[in-house]
């Protein structure tokens, strides 16, 4: 995963992955997430389209 974060949301865990193609993406929820212990759901979101990232905020 290229992003990893623990949250008090809705979602215990958010990971931002980056997949080649579809083939790859579904490779990796149904091979690799989905069999570690403890996962129960995942849920994908694709982005259709990039508008802005910056990263000016760093991390502390």
């Amino acid at each position: 995963a290229n992003y990893v974060v623990m949250t008090a949301g809705s979602f215990d865990i958010i990971a931002e992955v980056i997949a080649l193609d579809d083939n790859a993406l579904v490779h990796l929820l149904n091979d690799s997430i989905r069999s570690i212990p403890g996962v129960t759901e995942v849920e994908t979101f694709l982005y259709l389209k990039l508008s802005k990232q910056t990263y000016a905020w760093g991390t502390k």
